[in-house]
C-alpha cells in the first residue's frame, strides 16, 4: 500500500497533464452525447439535478475548490477524488504495518497472523483503487453515478481492513487479560 501510494503520488504529480487531458476527454465525451441527444421542440426531457452539464457538488469539496485551476467544479471533484487514493494508499499502507507488527507480537498461530496482515494489506490496495476509479468515472458518469461505479469496490476494500483491525484488536487484548 505504501509502495503503491508513493507512486500514485509521483503519476499525480508528473502526469498531472496527462491526468487532466484524460478527465477533460471524458467530460467532452458525455457532452458530446449530450448534444446529440437534445429532442425536437416538440419533446420534452428533464435532466438529474435539474440542467444542462450542470454538476452538483455535495459534501465532497470546499467552496475554494470549485475554483480552482481545474476549471469546472467537476473537475475538481475528479481530481480531488484522484488524490485521496493517494491519501487512502499511504494511510492503510501504515495502518497494514501497524497491523503487521501488532500481530507479531501476539500469541495467534502463525496463519492467523498471516490473515490479517494479507487482508489488511489487500483491502489497503483495494479501497485507494476504488477512489481512483471513482475519480477517473467522475466526468463520464457524475458524482452519484461514480460513486455507485465503485460500491462494488469499496465495500470488498473496507471489509478486509476491518477485518484485519478486528482480529489484531481481538488478539492484542486477549494477550493483554491473559498474561495479567
Amino acid at each position: 500500500g505504501l509502495i503503491f501510494g508513493i507512486g500514485w503520488a509521483f503519476w499525480l504529480v508528473l502526469g498531472h497533464e496527462r491526468i487532466h487531458a484524460s478527465l477533460e476527454e471524458r467530460a467532452a465525451t458525455v457532452e458530446r452525447a449530450d448534444v446529440e441527444a437534445v429532442p425536437s421542440k416538440s419533446q420534452s426531457h428533464v435532466h438529474k439535478g435539474g440542467g444542462h452539464n450542470q454538476a452538483t457538488v455535495k459534501g465532497d469539496m470546499k467552496p475554494e475548490e470549485t475554483h480552482s485551476a481545474h476549471g469546472k467544479p467537476l473537475m475538481a471533484l475528479a481530481h480531488t477524488r484522484l488524490v485521496r487514493g493517494h491519501l487512502h494508499a499511504m494511510g492503510l499502507g501504515l495502518a497494514t504495518v501497524v497491523i503487521s507488527l501488532i500481530m507479531a507480537q501476539t500469541s495467534a498461530k502463525t496463519w492467523v497472523k498471516t490473515i490479517a496482515s494479507i487482508s489488511t494489506g489487500l483491502g489497503g490496495l483495494i479501497y485507494p483503487l476504488a477512489w481512483i476509479a471513482m475519480g477517473y468515472r467522475t466526468p463520464s458518469l457524475g458524482i452519484e453515478g461514480a460513486e455507485a461505479s465503485v460500491t462494488a469496490i469499496a465495500g470488498p476494500g473496507v471489509a478486509l481492513v476491518l477485518l484485519g483491525i478486528s482480529i489484531a484488536a481481538a488478539f492484542l487484548i486477549k494477550d493483554m487479560f491473559s498474561n495479567q
